[in-house]
C-alpha cells in the first residue's frame, strides 16, 4: 500500500505568530531551489515549488502581521 500523507493539515498562511527570518540551512535551501528553477522549471516538484515561494516571502523580511 502506497504511503500518501494528508495533504489537507498543511497551511498555506503565515502563521499568527509572524515569520521568522531564515536559518543559514533554508538560505542555503532557497539558493538550490532557485538553481534548479533557474535552469528547468519543469523538473522541480509542485511540493518544492511551494518550499521554494514560502522560503522566499519569509527571505523579504516584510511579512510581519497586523495585530
Amino acid at each position: 500500500m502506497l504511503g500518501f500523507t494528508d495533504k489537507r493539515k498543511i497551511s498555506m498562511t503565515l502563521p499568527k505568530t509572524g515569520c521568522p527570518q531564515l536559518t543559514d540551512k533554508e538560505k542555503h535551501e532557497l539558493d538550490l531551489l532557485k538553481a534548479a528553477i533557474k535552469e528547468n522549471p519543469a523538473s522541480v516538484h509542485f511540493e518544492k515549488m511551494e518550499r521554494f515561494a514560502d522560503l522566499m516571502v519569509r527571505s523579504l523580511g516584510e511579512c510581519q502581521l497586523e495585530e
